[in-house]
């Protein structure tokens, strides 16, 4: 997303805009560009109606053929599109919309490997953030934290979700403590194995 490499500053300034434009209308008139299913399932079928026709060498339905062409593209490339965005919040919407080429499909393992190269570093004001090898066939990583005992399950709690691998802001953890960090790669349902604990120190 490009709001994920704004400071902080710069994400409230941006979201502030955001909040004095973003208004009920503004809302309405962007589900009113999004295709409604009756009305894609009726644009399809014309167009394929229509194709049928182009294959025989009807003039009329040729145009017609031609002129659904460019509402089909339209649609579907804001359809995709919009899946695409959202798969930030729901990774499954990717795999039900079809987003996969069949052949990575079929080349993704169905259980997800160890997460390696797992690190944290540090801005030039002290702000850590983490980064790991990326996972193949890993739509989003989780980063757990705790600041006990890091071999007690009940101690760990979820602090980031992310879709990039790479220089992933560490929030939500107290800094005064000894802190513990682990990650895993998730694609949907399915989440990888941990990696190793790494500290983050006071």
């Amino acid at each position: 997303m490009p709001t994920t490499k704004l400071s902080l500053p710069e994400l409230l300034s941006k979201s502030a805009a955001m909040n004095a434009t973003f208004n009920t209308e503004m809302f309405n008139r962007l589900l009113s560009l999004i295709p409604t299913p009756a009305f894609y399932s009726e644009l399809h079928e014309r167009y394929a109606t229509n194709f049928a026709g182009y294959l025989r060498g009807d003039p009329e339905k040729i145009k017609a053929c031609e002129e659904d062409r460019q509402l089909i593209d339209q649609n579907l490339s804001l359809l995709l599109g919009l899946a695409k965005v959202v798969t930030a919040k729901d990774p499954s919407l990717q795999e039900a919309f079809g987003l996969n080429p069949s052949a990575e499909r079929a080349t993704v393992s169905a259980t997800l490997e160890r997460a390696k190269d797992f690190r944290v570093s540090f801005d030039p004001k002290g702000h850590p953030a983490a980064s790991v090898a990326k996972i193949m066939g890993a739509r989003g990583y989780e980063i757990w934290a705790c600041d006990g005992d890091p071999s007690l399950e009940e101690n760990w709690r979820l602090v980031v979700w992310s879709t990039k691998c790479l220089k992933i802001p560490i929030i939500g953890v107290d800094r005064t403590k000894l802190n513990w960090l682990r990650i895993r790669g998730k694609r949907g349902e399915t989440a990888g194995p941990w990696s190793n604990p790494i500290p983050l120190n006071p």
